[in-house]
């Protein structure tokens, strides 16, 4: 099974260009910098039945506005790993795995102090979630064992992303840490923790 399937490509392609508009525009307008980014991400998806746990990889591309304003745009892709559930009975065993990949993209402002060292952020955007599973069973004696998977259809939530953080920065070279909370709405709010760290390079 590919990592991702069509529809996510699509979706992927389309935040491509979009980060590549945005840094073509940044680098045409006079008085203008950029700062590009790229980290690893750890998140607390509020996803019931899948990982409680996720680990990813990503990019940013800020445009600077205002000495104290910039305009930023994110892509991250969380990566698919186990989760297993065990059930017994006297009559088998059921071992069911659970996987979900998800992409991020997001963009919004930061706000932040004339350094660029702590900043606050608001960020919209649309999560899409890639569920897998896979169910083993053993049964009888002696042991018969069955494997089938779940057919799971991927899906979209549209996200509001409010956060802060700190970023250290000596020249071009920085290195930023940052906390937020995405927030999806299906039959309520569902608060997802995350947080990014990683290396940012300014032009």
């Amino acid at each position: 099974m590919p990592l991702l399937g069509a529809s996510a490509n699509l979706f992927a392609m389309r935040i491509v260009v979009l980060l590549s508009a945005c840094t073509l525009l940044a680098g045409s307008a006079s008085a203008q910098h950029i700062e590009l980014g790229a980290f690893l991400d750890y998140g607390r998806p509020e996803i019931v039945g899948f990982p409680a746990n996720a680990f990813g990889v990503g990019g940013r591309v800020n445009i600077n506005l205002h000495r104290y304003l910039q305009a930023e745009l994110e892509a991250a892709y969380d990566v698919k790993y186990a989760n297993f559930v065990l059930a017994a009975s006297s009559a088998s065993v059921v071992l069911t795995n659970s996987k979900m990949g998800i992409l991020h993209a997001n963009g919004g402002l930061k706000v932040q102090t004339a350094g660029g060292s702590f900043f606050l952020f608001a960020k919209g955007g649309a999560n899409q979630y890639f569920p897998e599973r896979t169910i083993q069973s053993v049964t009888g004696t002696p042991a018969s064992v069955t494997t089938s998977t779940v057919s799971l259809n991927s899906f979209t939530h549209a996200v509001f992303y409010p956060g802060g953080g700190i970023g250290f920065h000596a020249g071009p070279l920085g290195i930023r840490v940052d906390v937020g909370d995405e927030i999806f709405w299906s039959s309520g709010a569902h608060h997802n923790l995350r947080v990014t760290f990683g290396p940012t390079l300014r032009f």
